[in-house]
């Protein structure tokens, strides 16, 4: 008689799933789902908590446990989880999707985080967005003025 070993929440969460891990970031793509992004850290943390609980045997449930683990990440439109956390969390995802080479306009982000405000120059004005080139008039030079000769008042 064969011992039947239990699965732990995150086997079943996991299945029919990819997950592509960049640097900072994790890519957790669910077949029919669509795909969630989450820092490495949340995701490692969630893994060892999920591995740890015993699966409920429906691994639609399982996975919903899981991604509500998950306080901050970014997903795409029509995931099974909304984009969430609060705007420097979600800033700072945004810039390693970058780095990991992610178009951000595929993904579900507040505007203000996908087309950041340019910044802004000492004068209290936004610097334009490509260098423009000033044309200043050209003044003649000292040598090419006419010399003035004072003449003494009588």
């Amino acid at each position: 008689m064969a011992v039947q070993r239990t699965r732990s929440l995150f086997e079943s969460a996991t299945q029919r799933t990819r997950v592509i891990r960049h640097l900072d970031i994790v890519c957790f793509i669910v077949d029919g789902g669509g795909a969630m992004i989450v820092p490495t850290a949340d995701y490692v943390q969630t893994q060892k908590w999920a591995s740890a609980r015993i699966a409920s045997g429906n691994p639609l449930n399982d996975r919903g446990r899981l991604i509500e683990r998950w306080l901050v990440l970014v997903s795409r439109p029509g995931s099974i989880a909304p984009t969430r956390g609060n705007p420097r969390q979600l800033a700072a995802i945004a810039r390693s999707m970058q780095a990991a080479g992610y178009d951000l306009n595929e993904w579900a982000l507040p505007p203000e985080i996908r087309n950041p405000p340019r910044p802004i120059d000492q004068m209290g004005t936004r610097k334009p967005a490509a260098p423009e080139a000033e044309v200043e008039p050209e003044e003649p030079s000292v040598s090419e003025q006419p010399e003035q000769k004072s003449v003494p008042p009588e």
